[in-house]
């Protein structure tokens, strides 16, 4: 069996790097007042996701992590900030959620650089793969 010789298998280091994540990017994200999960609702909406359901869809498992049913009160939240709107059920980016995109995106991205150092492209995306086959034989 892999990983018979230890506690830390790889439930720990799931569970351990969601913590990181979670407190790395809401430091980084401080002093634009946005959560891990703000940001990556506000990510969905400027690389395209343009409804509710297709931003649930996306993020599902956060949504069990996080207790609701929904992201609709983050939306709700952007739009009120004046970074998101809503036509007719369809969501997209104001000039100044753009701008607050890009801003955030910034901080993200150097803490992500931090968070991946020493890992090659080829073993970060390698590493994505396999979790991504475990999902898969888990589903």
């Amino acid at each position: 069996m892999l990983q018979q010789n230890t506690t830390k298998r790889i439930g720990y280091w799931f569970l351990h790097l969601h913590q990181r994540f979670e407190e790395g990017t809401a430091a980084a994200l401080r002093d634009e007042k946005l959560t891990r999960r703000q940001w990556q609702i506000l990510h969905a909406l400027a690389i395209g996701v343009d409804t509710v359901t297709g931003l649930d869809e996306a993020f599902a498992p956060f949504l069990v992590v996080d207790g609701v049913s929904t992201y609709q009160p983050i939306v709700d939240d952007l739009s009120e900030r004046g970074w998101a709107t809503s036509d007719g059920g369809t969501l997209g980016l104001t000039e100044d959620g753009v701008a607050a995109h890009a801003r955030a995106e910034a901080l993200v991205d150097a803490h992500a650089a931090k968070s991946l150092r020493g890992i090659s492209e080829e073993d970060f995306l390698l590493t994505n793969t396999v979790l991504q086959k475990i999902a898969d034989n888990l589903d």
